[in-house]
């Protein structure tokens, strides 16, 4: 089965990152969603992104990171505002079946300081971290629990190094580096796959076709309705980010030549 996740909530209606849209993708049967996580000056953890508190915010920053309250104080519809991850994970674990979240952090710090949010709702299992590998590399070393997927952009696959330090789960790519053998070559080494970003129909189609993971796409309403499709009589709700299977090794370096 294809997990549908949607990249920021259900941003073909509503402002990214904000609890409408968040709102809006879970509604819609998202299997999980995909945030950016930051932390603020006196250390709250929000669903942003950093380059959009300037570009869609108009906050300047001058290099410093904003408290929770000149955040807050942004948005005069509250609605708008920015997020706390608290917040959002509380949208996540409503309903019969809990969403699950990808979560991209802005550095060490914020992984360690979402990590205990997550701890305090319970959540570790449907939480999965992404971000720059040097970022990962940095959180795995403090957080040797949760779960990583390695954002990877690159034709050519990652070097040994990057899956020892890592130790990911889920292995994430642009959609158009995949091929049905490469995926079933990564599958094989016991990791998941992840598409990203795809939003034109006919594209989820044949991505999906392709045996992927999980989808992500700003267009969450078009892939549900393909991947609810395939099992019209499932009704099970959200599937949680997938996991690799036990036999997972040391890397794709690892197969023999």
């Amino acid at each position: 089965m294809t997990l549908a996740t949607a990249l920021r909530g259900d941003t073909s209606r509503f402002r990214e990152n904000t609890l409408p849209a968040i709102r809006s993708a879970i509604a819609a049967g998202a299997d999980a969603l995909a945030v950016d996580l930051c932390t603020t000056s006196d250390g709250h953890v929000v669903v942003v992104r950093e380059r959009g508190l300037e570009d869609d915010r108009a906050l300047t920053r001058h290099g410093r990171r904003p408290a929770l309250a000149e955040l807050a104080a942004l948005d005069t519809d509250v609605e708008q505002r920015v997020p706390t991850f608290m917040e959002v994970l509380a949208e996540a674990a409503t309903g019969v079946a809990h969403c699950s979240l990808l979560c991209e952090v802005a550095d060490v710090e914020t992984a360690v300081a979402a990590d205990a949010v997550v701890g305090e709702h319970g959540m570790g299992e449907r939480v999965c971290y992404t971000g720059t590998v040097d970022t990962l590399r940095a959180a795995r070393a403090k957080l040797p629990h949760v779960r990583m997927a390695l954002s990877w952009a690159q034709p050519d696959l990652p070097a040994p190094d990057v899956w020892e330090d890592v130790r990911p789960e889920v292995y994430g790519t642009d959609y158009r580096l995949l091929t049905r053998e490469l995926v079933l070559e990564i599958q094989r080494h016991g990791y998941a796959v992840a598409a990203w970003t795809v939003d034109d129909f006919p594209e989820m189609v044949r991505v999906a076709g392709m045996g992927v993971d999980s989808i992500v796409t700003s267009n969450i309403g078009e892939l549900v309705n393909l991947t609810r499709y395939k099992d019209p009589s499932s009704d099970t709700g959200p599937e949680e980010i997938p996991r690799p299977t036990p036999e997972r090794g040391g890397g794709l370096h690892s197969k023999e030549n």
